[in-house]
């Protein structure tokens, strides 16, 4: 059978590193959170802020940094991390590393491959419903039959249905803090790792519901997710609700 080209796994995982990831230049520390400022040796490290709000997010870019590195076996561990908080980008990534088999130390296995794949196209994505066909019409019979047992297997743990609803209920409960803040008006909030001194609370959430609506795109039966709008005063509830929350870690 014809397997994916390895340059297009290689290109899957490399592309993992979201906004929340900074490059830097062995050869010089300007570069840092700019990649395309230098050149050189790049490398990826990962905000952790980012893991409390989007812990796909985050765990995709620990792939990235693992794969810079040459951890092979790190990388495939943070992607099904990733995966069990519904990040499709890494169960598309696992789908490749299956079929191709060309991550040292992870033979090929097209049923798993397959599996994999199929769980990345839930939402609809062209690319990953394209992959997962074309996996799909080069397969054996057999193959597709096994690989039909393991999705439903995996999809008890990372489909949509269970994954999706643990990442929206993650989100929804780190991110209810930052947006009492912000309805407040005029208050700074720090995050460790994500904010490097006082950020005004609102543009602050607004910055982390934007990453959350790529993050959840195409992700049905869940909670809204939206971007903030600004109000012009909070209620007196609000405050007192805002005032008895304790102080941020």
């Amino acid at each position: 059978m014809k397997k994916h080209r390895p340059s297009i796994l290689l290109m899957a995982i490399a592309l993992l590193a979201p906004p929340m990831a900074q490059g830097t230049s062995a050869n010089s520390n300007a570069s840092k959170g700019n990649p395309e400022a230098a050149g050189g040796d790049q490398r990826t490290y990962c905000s952790d802020g980012w893991e409390r709000f989007l812990p796909g997010d985050y765990y995709a870019c620990r792939a990235r940094y693992h794969l810079d590195r040459k951890h092979f076996r790190q990388a495939v561990e943070m992607l099904k991390v990733a995966a069990y908080w519904a990040n499709k980008d890494a169960q598309h990534a696992l789908g490749l590393t299956y079929i191709n088999g060309d991550i040292p130390g992870f033979p090929v296995n097209r049923p798993l491959g397959i599996a994999w794949l199929a769980l990345a196209a839930e939402r609809k994505n062209a690319d990953y419903v394209r992959d997962y066909s074309i996996a799909v019409l080069q397969s054996s019979p057999s193959d597709i039959s096994s690989a039909s047992k393991m999705y439903v297997a995996l999809s008890k743990t990372y489909g949509d249905r269970v994954a999706g609803k643990r990442a929206t209920n993650r989100f929804t409960r780190e991110v209810q803090p930052l947006d009492n803040a912000a309805a407040m008006g005029g208050n700074f909030y720090y995050i460790s790792g994500l904010t490097p001194l006082p950020e005004g609370a609102f543009a602050l959430s607004q910055k982390v519901h934007k990453q959350a609506e790529k993050a959840f795109e195409g992700l049905q039966g869940t909670v809204s997710v939206g971007v903030l709008e600004r109000v012009e005063a909070p209620s007196p509830a609000l405050r007192k609700r805002y005032k008895t929350q304790p102080s941020e870690k």
